[in-house]
């Protein structure tokens, strides 16, 4: 697959997962959709590794290591919202019973900061 198919690849991925985001939070699914929106920053990184780097991405969900070798900075605000995905990355992968299931009001919040960060690092792309 040449570095171009790669990066629309790694682009239309991340649209899918954001869209998957939206309706599973929609239905109340919060820790899968924000699993999801976390999904949706990583594969959109990966597409600026593969655009700036003329290589196949990491294979890791590192969206900090991602961005480091994408030589992307975050603002301080995203950080913040980035470390809070982290344990939905986790959870999504390894459920528990935990009870920290952030609200529909708050996950909403979520959504619409991954839907910016998104957004922003597709300009990049």
């Amino acid at each position: 697959m040449s570095n171009k198919e790669q990066i629309k690849n790694w682009q239309n991925e991340s649209k899918a997962d954001l869209e998957s985001a939206i309706n599973y939070i929609n239905r109340l699914r919060i820790i899968h959709g924000l699993f999801l929106c976390h999904l949706a920053i990583e594969k959109s990184l990966k597409a600026i590794i593969v655009k700036t780097n003329n290589k196949t991405a990491l294979k890791s969900h590192d969206i900090n290591l991602l961005a480091n070798t994408a030589n992307v900075s975050f603002t301080d605000k995203d950080n913040l919202f980035i470390n809070s995905l982290v344990k939905y990355k986790i959870q999504g992968r390894y459920p528990d019973d935990s009870s920290d299931i952030p609200s529909k009001v708050k996950s909403e919040d979520y959504l619409k900061q991954t839907k910016l960060l998104v957004k922003k690092l597709h300009s990049l792309i």
